[in-house]
């Protein structure tokens, strides 16, 4: 495949979404490996607004503070899109989010996302134009995994747009599906409100800034942050 001379100025952007209610070690392992293993310029983490599935996410504001104390690195950035969707009570939908950044950014877009999600990922609004604006990235501990896919439509969509070969990635702004093993922090935002609701230790699950912003906000003490 021939590399489009446009392409190459075009940075390699990491679009990372989820509640990061709160963001913990593991998200920021995945990002810590991407940008190393695959040289991504820029990675963003993007905070659900107003969640499709979950209606008692933490305030907004408390979410991005709390990501914004976890960024080390000049790489990794937090985009405020679909936050500030939910002013005017939009729901987060992936495809309107990643249309939004392919018409934005001059730059190929990548959007990462665990093999869980992958598998009922024809569950998500527009699923199938998904490709239409970025590259996907899966991640997992273990690749293999997909490897048992039991919905055809899905083991169908994988096929057809997978490639083995990154490099090939960059070479088009859209449309192909990598797999990406990671050894990070196999954790749920969900179980981590739960440590902390029952009062136990989190200390080696988030950043330490995290933390003392979690105990300062007196966050995820009610039964009403569990869910």
């Amino acid at each position: 495949m021939k590399l489009d001379h446009n392409l190459k100025s075009m940075p390699l952007v990491g679009l990372f979404g989820g509640a990061y209610d709160p963001i913990h070690n593991g998200h920021l392992m995945i990002a810590d490996s991407l940008i190393n293993k695959l040289k991504l310029d820029q990675f963003l983490f993007i905070p659900t607004g107003i969640s499709v599935t979950d209606k008692n996410l933490t305030s907004a504001d408390h979410r991005l503070n709390m990501i914004k104390l976890a960024l080390t690195s000049s790489k990794l950035n937090v985009s405020t899109y679909e936050t500030d969707n939910s002013l005017n009570a939009e729901k987060s939908y992936t495809i309107d989010t990643l249309k939004y950044f392919f018409e934005k950014n001059n730059a190929i877009n990548f959007f990462i996302m665990g093999s869980d999600n992958f598998l009922k990922i024809n569950t998500w609004k527009n699923w199938e134009k998904l490709l239409n604006y970025a590259h996907i990235i899966l991640v997992d501990r273990q690749i293999s995994s997909l490897s048992f896919i039991n919905d055809s439509e899905i083991k169908e969509f994988l096929e057809q747009h997978e490639e083995e070969n990154f490099g090939n990635l960059t070479l088009k702004r859209n449309g192909y599906i990598y797999k990406h093993q990671i050894d990070y922090i196999d954790i749920a935002s969900s179980e981590i409100r739960e440590r902390i609701h029952q009062g136990k230790d989190v200390s080696n699950v988030i950043p330490e800034k995290i933390k003392r912003y979690i105990a300062a906000n007196n966050l995820y003490k009610s039964f009403g942050q569990l869910t």
